[in-house]
């Protein structure tokens, strides 16, 4: 095989692949999920170059502008692989014991009033931890979407309720919509030298500690639970931008407490 037909292949099956994932995953969960676009803008940028070296044989650039977007693809490859290495740093986070409280951070509540997969297999982390730590109180943290049955909170409560935990132990903190507010909000309904940690899934673990300890200004606990379907690489690559964004806005200290 020629090498430029080599690279053009290699184009064209980048660009199948990109393509395919973002298909198969929009089926599931829609073509409007939030960033999963990215997937198919990947794959059109690879089919468009693959086309280009089909018929030129190489990319039709100048050799400087080729040269230096090279550069930037190599750097910003070379960072998304650090902060994602933060990311699974804490993916299998166990949290301390007999902490105070854990803050079980909210997810998508179905129509159905049927909590999303995120939000499922989060319950399912704080049920085992509060069986575990008997002593411990759980913040269920998360408000009530413009299209969603109930608040996040409550869709919590209800499931650890029915699961047989003690209501004593759960305190519902319904007003928040994102991370940070979870954080912030749980914050004032707990004692100021209160041990605690955060219950969300792997994949959110690094960001979520992060900015609980830049809100709190103490060492924070993660609980992972785990994400067990295809959508996690998605989760992943768009968990790095997030942690990008929530650093430049001073939400997070990216390498630090």
């Amino acid at each position: 095989m020629k090498k430029k037909n080599c690279k053009a292949w290699i184009w064209l099956i980048l660009g199948i692949i990109f393509i395919g994932y973002y298909g198969i995953e929009a089926l599931f969960v829609g073509f409007g999920f939030s960033l999963l676009w990215i997937w198919a803008a990947l794959g059109a940028v690879c089919l468009l170059c693959a086309a280009l070296t089909f018929r030129f044989g190489k990319l039709p650039l100048p050799r400087w502008m080729f040269a230096t977007i090279c550069v930037l693809i190599a750097i910003g490859f070379i960072f998304f692989c650090v902060i994602e290495g933060l990311v699974i740093s804490q993916m299998g986070a166990e949290g301390e014991a007999d902490l105070d409280y854990i803050v079980v951070l909210g997810a998508r509540v179905n129509k159905n009033s049927v909590p999303s997969k995120p939000l499922y297999w989060r319950i399912d982390a704080a049920e085992e931890y509060l069986r575990e730590n008997p002593n411990t109180k759980a913040i269920l943290s998360g408000g009530q979407g413009s299209d969603e049955p109930m608040s996040e909170a409550q869709c919590m409560y209800d499931a650890l309720i029915a699961r047989g935990i003690d209501a004593d132990r759960l305190i519902l903190e319904d007003k928040s919509t994102n991370t940070g507010e979870n954080i912030r909000f749980s914050l004032a309904l707990m004692e100021e030298d209160a041990t605690f940690g955060v219950v969300t899934n792997n994949f959110h673990v690094f960001r979520a500690v992060k900015i609980a300890e830049n809100l709190s200004g103490k060492e924070v606990s993660g609980i992972a639970s785990q994400y067990k379907d295809a959508l996690l690489i998605h989760y992943m690559a768009r968990e790095a931008a997030g942690i990008i964004a929530d650093s430049l806005r001073g939400n997070l200290n990216l390498f630090g407490k």
